[in-house]
């Protein structure tokens, strides 16, 4: 029986803090597989809830433990150019001791992975992961400072956005619901590089609420990215809700940076 299958080809548009199984003492990145999964997860959640991302992608949980209906896999060589120098993770800091850099797989690199559907896998189930992925592919990222425009993936596809329509209409067939999206710096024509280092900037506001915390450990609800609508680069940030959204927009215009940016684009929901 052969089974089918779905290729989704993507680049990098920054570079891309996607360590080894060594974790800190590598000195190098990698592109690999169960990175991806753990975002096309997320993505997945944020679409169809956890029941849905579970039957689908798989649990260890208890007796409710199955296997994925789906598997993940790389097409043809995978490309590993590593980022020359190491790559700032905090680019935003003045002093280059506070930037810290580390390994990074260079921004330009394009990937092609495979999604084989499985026996067992419903008609519902294989939608429901291609939409995913589409999801992750238009919003998330992947590696370390992941949430801050580091390792933006952006799709190389027909169904790849062009426009700031065609990304609301791609979102709203896709199923998105309750995340809000902007837009921010278009038509500036800063670089992926300037774009990174502006949304890392936000680090020194306390509201965990907001942006995140390490004290205690809090993901930020706030994501930034870079995308490619064209032949121009811009930041996207989306967030659960808009007051959310809002609110990181009230703290950040205060920073010259971001104001450079412009005024932000509610272009979703």
């Amino acid at each position: 029986m052969r089974l089918e299958h779905a290729d989704f080809t993507f680049t990098l548009l920054t570079p891309c803090f996607s360590g080894t199984a060594l974790g800190k003492q590598a000195d190098q990145a990698e592109m690999r597989i169960p990175p991806i999964r753990g975002h096309v997860r997320f993505w997945h959640r944020a679409l169809f809830g956890l029941d849905d991302c579970n039957q689908v992608w798989g649990s260890a949980a208890g007796k409710q433990g199955h296997g994925s209906r789906v598997s993940v896999s790389f097409v043809g060589s995978v490309p590993n150019a590593q980022a020359q120098p190491w790559p700032a993770v905090l680019p935003h800091k003045l002093h280059p001791k506070e930037r810290g850099q580390r390994p990074a797989l260079a921004a330009g690199q394009s990937f092609t992975i495979r999604l084989q559907r499985l026996p067992g896998c419903t008609h519902e189930d294989w939608e429901h992961a291609q939409r995913a992925v589409k999801l992750w592919l238009l919003l998330g990222c992947l590696g370390l400072r992941a949430n801050r425009a580091a390792g933006s993936v952006w799709p190389i596809a027909d169904w790849a956005p062009r426009t700031a329509e065609d990304l609301k209409a791609t979102l709203r067939t896709l199923g998105l619901r309750n995340w809000t999206i902007a837009l921010i710096g278009e038509k500036q024509r800063k670089s992926p590089d300037a774009l990174r280092e502006t949304a890392s900037d936000t680090i020194k506001n306390p509201d965990s609420k907001i942006f995140g915390g390490i004290k205690p450990r809090k993901p930020s609800p706030v994501k930034f990215k870079v995308i490619q609508l064209g032949q121009e680069f811009c930041l996207l940030a989306c967030a659960p809700d808009r007051r959310t959204l809002q609110q990181a927009e009230e703290i950040l215009v205060s920073k010259q940076n971001w104001k450079d940016l412009g005024t932000w684009n509610y272009v979703y929901p």
